[in-house]
């Protein structure tokens, strides 16, 4: 009977999984290889420590994630980022013209926004991929709060650096013209310009205006080089332009101090030109200034002198050497009358504020007027020397507010931009100063030297002509005679007296 029981089913085991995957047949198209699935992070600290990786370098969240987006999003601000370097090694001068140019502080204000919204959603995307699915409602609420703080510590930056290029182009729109005439477009061309310099002593313990400091900065277009030509407040027999009004009402010189021309223009805007402003003494100002020095005066800068003071206090003050005497302050009233002065500026190396440079630059007690036309150039040479750029950047706010109140000029937007991208040899070469008092050599007068009571404006051009041709030296012999407007005989020297360094000059001081 055995032999008629069913045989025992034999079970046969199962094939053997292979890791990887499975062996093509044959003729059949090889399957692509398995894609690693994007990682998502357990814990909330690992999603968080992802997303501040995300922050510091956009993109490498998204990496750690194994998210092919990331290599295109690190790619992008890498680029950015080299964008940026190089764009920091460009000269300082190149950067300035940038800085002045309303068009690019435009795009300078768009790009930061939009740089700014881009790194944001890179933050929030990679938190999004990264948070543990589950997440209960105190750690939803320290993840949200993580992030923000994330979130704002980029858009600080981007949203400071709008802020300053907004200002800036606020500024320049407020105080320099955007249109820019043929006249604009040529002065850009010219080797040479001229600007005046107008320093008045408008101020709340002063009655009307009084034109104080004159300088005409002539600057060298192709190699920075600067020279200052001063002119007193108290010359005398100031000349205009031979066949203006003003000229036919005074051949023989104006009748008044040079000071006071700024007021007659004002008082008689008939007998003053229509530009380079809509103020008319500044007009007669300036006409009679650029017929002295033989110059034809670009453009100009109008600045009270209190505001020069706020500009001063707003850069944090200057190094100044005050000289071996105290300068007193205050101590002459609006009417001249003598004051007993408040208090003194103590002699030797000093560091100013703003109210403590303005009376630096305008004490005229027990010094005389030279002495302070020779302390208004040193504060410019001081501010040159010892502020920058950046210092300005660190309190743009405070040096806008105060240039805005107390400057005008009427340097166009483009010609300010050529002016920044002028050779920058300040730090190597000193600014020049030639100040027409009585300290000038002046061969044709008995004494040797310049009479601002009875000028020579024979010689005034001529020192005007070496200097800017740098025929420059001891004081010439005279080699002809000419006659003057004014009617006096007089030498026209060859060679007139080197410019002053005023870093010397101040030193000395």
């Amino acid at each position: 009977m055995d032999q008629y029981r069913p045989a025992t089913p034999v079970r046969v085991p199962p094939p053997l999984r292979r890791f990887g995957p499975p062996p093509a047949r044959s003729g059949a198209p090889p399957r692509p290889p398995a894609v690693v699935p994007p990682r998502r992070p357990r814990t909330l600290r690992a999603a968080l420590l992802i997303t501040l990786a995300a922050t510091v370098l956009p993109g490498s969240g998204h990496v750690l994630l194994r998210r092919r987006a990331g290599f295109v999003i690190l790619g992008s601000f890498v680029l950015l980022g080299g964008a940026a370097i190089f764009l920091l090694q460009i000269p300082k001068s190149g950067l300035l013209e940038y800085v002045f140019s309303t068009r690019v502080l435009r795009i300078v204000i768009i790009s930061c926004a939009v740089l700014a919204l881009l790194w944001v959603a890179v933050i929030l995307r990679t938190y999004y991929l990264a948070r543990p699915r589950r997440l209960d409602g105190g750690h939803r609420a320290v993840g949200a709060l993580v992030v923000l703080v994330l979130c704002l510590a980029v858009i600080t930056p981007f949203g400071y650096g709008a802020y300053l290029a907004n200002s800036q182009r606020n500024l320049l729109n407020a105080l320099f013209p955007n249109s820019t005439t043929s006249s604009d477009t040529a002065a850009i061309a010219k080797p040479r310009i001229n600007v005046m310099l107008i320093g008045s002593d408008a101020g709340p313990d002063r009655i009307g205006t009084r034109t104080d400091t004159m300088v005409v900065a002539s600057i060298d277009t192709r190699s920075g080089r600067t020279t200052l030509f001063s002119l007193p407040r108290n010359l005398e027999s100031a000349q205009f332009p031979p066949g203006s009004p003003m000229d036919e009402r005074y051949p023989n010189g104006f009748n008044d101090l040079l000071n006071a021309v700024y007021t007659f223009g004002k008082e008689n805007p008939q007998l003053a030109p229509a530009a380079p402003s809509g103020d008319p003494g500044l007009n007669l100002l300036t006409s009679s200034v650029g017929s002295m020095l033989g110059l034809n005066l670009d453009y100009y800068v109008e600045i009270n002198m209190q505001g020069f003071a706020s500009i001063i206090e707003a850069l944090g003050g200057l190094d100044v050497d005050v000289g071996p005497n105290p300068i007193p302050v205050g101590g002459i009233g609006p009417f001249g009358e003598v004051r007993r002065p408040s208090g003194y500026i103590p002699a030797g190396r000093q560091h100013l504020n703003g109210e403590q440079a303005l009376w630096y630059a305008r004490s005229r007690t027990n010094s005389s007027d030279y002495d302070r036309m020779g302390r208004q150039r040193c504060l410019i040479q001081y501010l040159v020397d010892q502020k920058s750029p950046i210092d300005v950047l660190r309190n743009f706010q405070a040096v806008a507010t105060a240039a805005t109140d107390s400057l005008s000029t009427n340097i166009p937007q483009d010609v300010l931009r050529a002016l920044a991208s002028v050779p920058d040899d300040t730090k190597g070469r000193q600014l020049e100063s030639v100040a027409f008092d009585p300290n000038l050599p002046d061969p044709n007068e008995p004494n040797g030297r310049f009479d601002i009571g009875r000028p020579n404006f024979d010689y005034m051009r001529q020192v005007v002509r070496d200097v800017i041709e740098q025929r420059t030296g001891p004081p010439g012999v005279p080699s002809s005679t000419r006659t003057s407007p004014n009617g006096r005989t007089s030498a026209a020297p060859q060679v007139s007296p080197a410019p002053t360094s005023l870093e010397q000059a101040c030193g000395a001081a």
